[in-house]
């Protein structure tokens, strides 16, 4: 069985927006993926087991 993994939208100010849980990595930054494409900022992926695992910011894609 895949993890699941939370995806969350830093908002100004530094708040955290929680968007998602989707079941698998690969699933989760193609989520974030097209998130960042419809609506640009800086996200990241959680994970319970691991932490922060994958990011996506404005400029570019830092994975982890």
């Amino acid at each position: 069985m895949d993890s699941t993994f939370d995806i969350f939208k830093v908002r100004p100010g530094g708040a955290l927006l929680m968007i998602a849980t989707v079941v698998g990595l690969r699933e989760a930054k193609v989520r974030m993926a097209r998130l960042a494409l419809t609506s640009p900022g800086e996200y990241f992926i959680y994970s319970e087991e691991k932490g922060v695992v994958a990011r996506q910011s404005r400029e570019w894609a830092d994975i982890i």
